[in-house]
Formats: structure tokens, C-alpha cells, sequence
């Protein structure tokens, strides 16, 4: 077999140099038809349990939490919010049960303050712990009601702690927090509690080595089900051990549960037309909601610690006709419980189940062995065109008679890079000025029309055929090693930023065609749809679509909300998409579009 220095034009076969356009197509639409096959029963796992030591379903439970109980820290906390010293009642009911309460400022102009207590563990010195946590404030889809007092969360992680407290069996603390600000609150302790920032005040006393948790949100007295939220920062997502274990103490009471509000019932009951529908929406819902790198709960934060979290919402929404009745309140204590004591058998971190995968609904995933194939395939063009790229720029000596010897090899042609780096240069400048500085998406549309003038705007750049074939060459192999690398990262970023770069390539390369109309059909294709503001925009259409579950119509005033909201949300979790969209995929698309001015007559 020749070595890849060896390889020449001539090697390829005239067959396939005839059929390239078909070959690319064909990869890109089986890798698009394999990616929604995910979904199937036959290449989707069953869930189970790696870790034997947490054996959910062996517990017994001994806690009880009765109703008046409930509703008394209820009570106490609802005149908390209204009287808003809700941190000194929560305080005030940790002390008069014996349990260590403090409190952390956030150091704003809201002054408000963290809460947090520590159960300790009776039978060790504070090894290892377990966390519980509560925001003050959670947000809900209410135009009216943006966010809503937690009450029954708060409630119930306090009364769980309360009963926890002083049992013989417990072999690592609980640490009860309940954040001010959610999201921030929770970034501002976790810094304090791990040290992380030079200027971050320490906390008054530590528990041990956070193993994993819970985030309690349940903004309603009563519930249906409970909806699992487990995206993370930068699409980082817990060990599938720990959901598991959710999932099994959900089934084992009688707990409907869900992913992204969408319930699919496993028993007989449910049509298998209707089962397919419901698993390629969570599929898809799954990959759209990664993509952005914003966390769906407070448990992201942990996430970025290496803490295994996964947030617990309370659903009105009712899972079956015949569910009358909201949720009892045996029934979900046995599930905190049951979480907590399984967990307090672990005697390791969580490492022997899988840290990447996608959900297509509770007892169903697709693992990074099996998903990575559909990407392999949209990706595939780009490399084979690469390599049939670089296989035309060399000639053996003894057929040609102008060559240039380049590290030992014979090229048929002599290459200016300054044209080619300026140009780079240039287009990375730019794009990441139109795309990062504005911060809005209104102002975006100003660099929309910059785009239609770009060509004015920067230095003209004109090549020969052999530098434009070069200049493809160098973006074919920049952008397959930036989707390979990506995909290890963020795996539904990459697969979306496929579905848009392999779209560009296969235009930018028809332009190279002596046709003018051929020209001017591509350079219109990339100001329209392969624009990468229309892509933003139907990406957040589909995703709204696929969330609501029904048809909607577009609406601009939502999606420049969206957008505004996602910058502030980027700017605190220190998510890096908008970096890697304005310093890679948008440069790449930037030459692209630029490339197909590239005639010299």
C-alpha cells in the first residue's frame, strides 16, 4: 500500500472523479437519517446500574414526614418571603434542632445572603458528603411569574435533613443549601467552599468531600410528576449511574418521570408510533438544549466541579388520563430517601457508567460509541475531499517538467501563502468584531448587511485555481479537526455545526464551475441560507417547536429576548460557545463565502 506522500491524481479513479457531488451527498444524508435513527429501539441501551452499591431498590425506608409538618415550615417559610428574612427563619430552624447553620453574603447591592447548614454524620469525621439544595427562587414558564418562591422544595429538603439528623446509619454529612440567587448563589459558595478565587471570602466551616446531590425544585404545593434536568455547563451532563438511580426509585413509587416534559410510557399502553415520536422529540430536544452550553438547573454549577448533580422539577402537567390525584408525600420522600441512603453506601466517586450520552426517554440512552457514527459521516466529505484535494497538487518528476520541490516533494505548481494568511486574517478579524462586540442580536442585523459588502470592505482577494484549491484544502482539514475536536467536548454543538460547515463547503467548491449564474446562485446561497444568523434563527424555531409539542409561528421579539438572555447567561456561566462560534465556525464560513470571489482573469 503507498504512503500517503506517495499518493497522486492520478490514483484516483475516474469514476469517482466523475461522481464526487453524489459520494459527498450521500455521506451527509445517511450521517443526517443515522443521527434520527438514534432513536430506535434496536440501537438504543437499557438502562442498569454499574455501581451494585447503590442498589436503590434494596433500601427500606424508616423515614416519616407527616403532612402538618410540612405544613408548618410551610408556613413559617411563606411569612419568611413575605416579611423577605427568609434566610433568618431558615437559619432559626436549623438552631432549634441542633443543627450547624451559616449564612454567606453575596457581596451585591441586593444584599442577599446563602443559607446553609451541615448534618453531621455520626459514624465518621467528615470524610465525605452529600448535598441538598434548594434555591430561594425558581424560575418558571409563566409570562406573568417569571420565578416563584421555592416553598416545597425548601420545605421538603429541610424536613428530609430534620430526619436525617442523628440517624445511626448515616456515613457521610448532608450539606442543606439554599442559594439566593440561584445560578449566582450557587457559583459565589461553590468558589468559597472550593477556594477557587483569590478575593472569595471563606466560608465558616466545610463538611466533607461533596461526592454528589440533589437540586430540589418544586415551586407548587402540589405536583403530577417530576421532570430530570441534567444538562451542564459546556453540555458536561452527570454520570448516567446517578440518574439511574432517580429513575429506578421514581418507577419503584410510582412517580412519573420525565425529560424535558415529555413523558413516554414504557408498558403496552403506549402506541409504538407514538412511543418513536416522543423519543426522537427527547432526542432532539436532547442535542438542541446541549448545543447552547447553558445549564438547565443550579446542578450545572456542581457539574463544572466534578460533582454528580441532577435537579428534581415538580410538573403540574398530568402523565396519564387516569392520574387524578397530585403526587402523595410518602411517595417523594421515599425518593429523596432512598436517593440519599444509596448514595451514603457508595464507598468511590462515580466513575464506572457513562459520562457521555443522549437520552431518548428515562430507560433509554444511546451511548458516545454508537452516536459518534453519524457524525463520523457528515464529517467524512470533508476529509475525503482533503485528501483528493492534496493528491492533485503533487506529480511524480518524471512526467512533469516545471516542478517545485517542496520537503521532498514534487509540486506541480509554486504557492504565495501571504495572499491566503492575510486573507485568514483578515475574515478572523472581522467576524469576530461583527459577531462578539454587538452582544445583541438587533445589532446583528447590521452585520448582516456588512456581509453583503464584506467584499469592498477587506482587500480583494484574487487566486489562481491552484491557490483556491489550496485555500479549500487548508479550511476542509481546519474544520474537520475542529468538529473531531469539539465532538469530544460537546458532542450536539459539533453535530450542529456540521449540519451547517458541510452545507458551505460543497457551495463554496460548486462555485469554482466557469459558470457565472453558478457563481452568483452560491454567493446568494451564502448571504440567505446558509447564513449563519439564518441557521441561529431556525435553530431556536426548531427547538421551540419541539418543545411546545405543537405548531408555532415564528416570532422575532422572542428570539431577540432568547438571545439577550442567553448572553447574560453566557457571561455567568463562563461558557465558551459564543468563543468557539466567533473565533472558528463563523471564520470558516466567513472564507467560504469569500472564497467564491476568487476568480483572476
Amino acid at each position: 500500500m503507498p504512503l500517503l506522500s506517495n499518493l497522486l491524481a492520478k490514483d484516483i479513479p475516474q469514476t469517482f472523479q466523475k461522481l464526487q457531488l453524489h459520494v459527498y451527498a450521500g455521506f451527509f444524508f445517511f450521517g443526517l437519517l443515522g443521527f434520527v435513527y438514534l432513536m430506535s429501539p434496536i440501537v438504543s441501551r437499557r438502562n442498569y446500574l454499574s455501581e451494585n452499591a447503590l442498589s436503590p431498590g434494596l433500601v427500606s425506608n424508616d423515614i416519616y414526614v407527616s403532612n402538618e409538618h410540612i405544613r408548618d415550615i410551610i408556613g413559617q417559610l411563606r411569612m419568611g418571603f413575605k416579611e423577605k428574612n427568609v434566610s433568618d427563619v431558615i437559619q432559626s430552624m436549623f438552631l432549634q434542632r441542633g443543627i450547624e447553620a451559616y449564612r454567606q453574603n453575596l457581596d451585591d447591592d441586593t444584599n442577599d445572603e446563602n443559607v446553609y447548614g451541615i448534618v453531621r454524620a455520626p459514624r465518621l469525621a467528615s470524610t465525605e458528603s452529600i448535598i441538598l439544595v434548594a434555591p430561594l427562587y425558581v424560575r418558571i414558564q409563566s409570562k406573568s411569574q417569571p420565578i416563584k418562591a421555592n416553598l416545597y422544595g425548601i420545605a421538603h429538603t429541610l424536613a428530609i435533613g430534620f430526619a436525617l439528623h442523628r440517624k445511626p446509619y448515616m456515613a457521610k454529612d448532608i450539606i442543606l443549601l439554599f442559594p439566593a440567587q440561584q445560578e449566582n448563589g450557587t457559583r459565589i459558595w461553590l468558589d468559597a467552599y472550593f477556594n477557587t478565587k483569590p478575593d472569595s471570602i471563606p466560608l465558616d466551616a466545610h463538611a466533607g468531600s461533596i461526592q454528589a446531590g440533589l437540586t430540589l425544585e418544586f415551586p407548587h404545593e402540589k405536583f403530577y410528576s417530576i421532570d430530570l434536568r441534567h444538562n451542564g455547563i459546556n453540555g458536561q451532563l452527570p454520570n448516567l449511574d446517578l440518574i439511574n438511580t432517580i429513575v429506578h426509585l421514581c418507577d419503584k413509587n410510582s412517580v412519573p418521570a420525565s425529560y424535558y416534559d415529555i413523558y413516554v410510557d414504557l408498558s403496552s399502553n403506549e402506541l409504538f408510533i407514538d412511543y418513536m415520536k416522543k423519543s426522537l422529540r427527547t432526542l432532539l430536544i436532547n442535542a438542541l438544549t446541549l448545543a447552547t452550553g447553558v445549564p438547565s438547573g443550579v446542578h450545572g454549577q456542581f457539574l463544572h466541579y466534578r460533582i454528580e448533580m441532577i435537579t428534581l422539577f415538580g410538573s403540574l402537567t398530568k402523565r396519564d388520563q387516569y392520574q387524578t390525584s397530585p403526587i402523595t408525600l410518602r411517595a417523594f420522600d421515599d425518593i429523596i430517601e432512598g436517593f440519599i441512603r444509596s448514595l451514603n453506601n457508595l464507598l468511590e466517586r462515580f466513575h464506572q457508567s457513562f459520562f457521555f450520552y443522549l437520552h431518548i426517554n428515562r430507560r433509554n440512552f444511546v451511548s458516545i460509541a454508537t452516536y459518534m457514527v453519524p457524525l463520523g459521516l457528515i464529517v467524512a466529505p470533508a476529509l475525503i475531499r482533503s485528501l483528493v484535494l492534496y493528491m492533485s497538487f503533487f506529480t511524480s518528476s518524471e512526467t512533469s517538467t516545471t516542478t517545485y520541490i517542496t520537503l521532498g516533494r514534487t509540486m506541480k505548481f509554486d504557492m504565495n501563502y501571504s495572499a491566503m494568511f492575510l486573507e485568514i486574517l483578515e475574515c478572523l478579524a472581522l467576524s469576530y468584531a461583527l459577531m462578539w462586540i454587538p452582544m445583541k442580536f438587533t445589532y446583528l442585523i447590521i452585520c448582516q448587511i456588512t456581509m453583503f459588502i464584506s467584499p469592498i470592505l477587506l482587500r480583494p482577494f484574487r487566486s489562481t485555481e491552484r491557490q483556491f484549491d489550496y485555500l479549500q484544502f487548508i479550511l476542509l482539514l481546519t474544520g474537520s479537526a475542529l468538529l473531531g475536536c469539539l465532538s469530544l467536548l460537546n458532542y450536539s454543538m459539533a453535530f450542529l455545526a456540521a449540519c451547517f460547515l458541510m452545507p458551505c463547503y460543497m457551495f463554496a467548491g460548486c462555485s469554482k464551475f466557469d459558470h457565472w449564474i453558478i457563481k452568483y446562485f452560491c454567493r446568494f446561497l451564502f448571504l440567505t441560507c446558509l447564513n449563519p444568523l439564518v441557521f441561529l434563527a431556525l435553530y431556536h424555531y426548531l427547538a421551540r417547536l419541539l418543545m411546545a409539542g405543537e405548531f408555532l409561528l415564528p416570532n422575532f421579539n422572542q428570539l431577540t429576548s432568547d438571545f439577550d438572555t442567553y448572553i447574560a447567561s453566557y457571561r455567568l456561566f463562563n461558557a465558551w460557545t459564543v468563543d468557539v462560534v466567533c473565533l472558528a465556525i463563523v471564520p470558516i464560513w466567513f472564507l467560504l463565502y469569500r472564497s467564491t470571489f476568487w476568480i483572476r482573469t
